[in-house]
């Protein structure tokens, strides 16, 4: 494996990390919403990353925050 290789298995680990990280913020929010909305936050994070953490959260009203 050449420089290049690596640089991309390197990035490629660090995004699925960076999505993991996100889904799981997403299934331990804080956000008082049903069950089947955490999974599908959840599930949008994981596929999307930020975009999709941060695109469902501002569909969440802000009231079902603390």
């Amino acid at each position: 494996m050449n420089n290049m290789d690596i640089t991309l298995v390197f990035m490629l680990i660090a995004l699925l990390i960076l999505h993991i990280h996100f889904c799981y913020r997403a299934f331990t929010s804080k956000a008082h919403i049903k069950n089947a909305q955490r999974i599908l936050w959840s599930m949008l994070s994981l596929l999307m990353g930020p975009l999709g953490y941060y695109v469902y959260q501002n569909l969440i009203p802000l009231e079902f925050y603390e």
